[in-house]
């Protein structure tokens, strides 16, 4: 019912139907009231919902970006870890074959010391002299500078006992120094004593085992760090 009619009601209607009227026109009022307030509550219901939605959805996207930038750190490091192992191992290779190349040249000239010189008696000083300067040259040559320190140490004390070897008294030495030099560079090449291949760790227990006998010969020789 309008505002007219119920006004129309009012004037021309009967007290029992002023009131029916009355009582018609409060119900629609409490009803509309009523179905406003469901609506508004509903809306409500619905708004927080799509909120409660969308903080859910910017939690999901938040977490699925952190552990895709998580992802895409681990393989960055992992694409890194792996460059650096191989060009680390080609570097190794690209170093053992320059070793090889510079230690089978100055060892091919360590034939003139052989056991049967001696023996024959053509190892004479200034045969070992010669190859000392040999040596020494080595020393400041692409050879020594790919060679561990323990390796140019033992050519110094090598070219040391080829120059003090006398004939006869020194010989001993000098046998010394020309084994501990093939052994280390048996070492940087990543062989054994043996020519067998050795883990890192053997190598590293090779290459200790070599600057102990080294330490007595260096003294034996009087050849200080300074000078090594």
């Amino acid at each position: 019912m309008d505002f007219k009619s119920f006004v129309e009601a009012l004037l021309t209607g009967t007290p029992s139907a002023i009131l029916v009227t009355l009582v018609g026109v409060i119900w629609q009022v409490v009803y509309v009231h009523s179905r406003d307030k469901l609506r508004d509550e509903q809306a409500r219901r619905e708004l927080n919902l799509e909120l409660q939605k969308f903080e859910h959805q910017e939690k999901l996207d938040k977490r699925r970006f952190e552990h895709q930038k998580e992802l895409e750190t681990l393989r960055f490091e992992y694409e890194q870890r792996k460059w650096r192992e191989e060009l680390a191992k080609e570097i190794s290779v690209k170093l053992v074959d320059i070793r090889a190349g510079e230690y089978a040249t100055i060892w091919s000239q360590i034939e003139s010391i052989a056991a049967n010189k001696q023996e024959s008696g053509k190892l004479t000083p200034e045969v070992t002299r010669a190859l000392s300067e040999k040596v020494k040259a080595w020393r400041y040559s692409k050879g020594a500078l790919v060679a561990e320190e323990t390796t140019r140490d033992a050519a110094m004390a090598f070219q040391k006992a080829l120059w003090d070897y006398d004939g006869s008294r020194t010989y001993r030495q000098m046998r010394k120094a020309r084994r501990l030099f093939r052994n280390a560079m048996r070492a940087d090449l990543g062989v054994g004593e043996n020519i067998e291949g050795k883990t890192i760790i053997e190598i590293t227990e090779q290459r200790n085992k070599i600057k102990k006998e080294l330490q007595a010969l260096q003294a034996d020789l009087n050849i200080s760090e300074a000078e090594s």
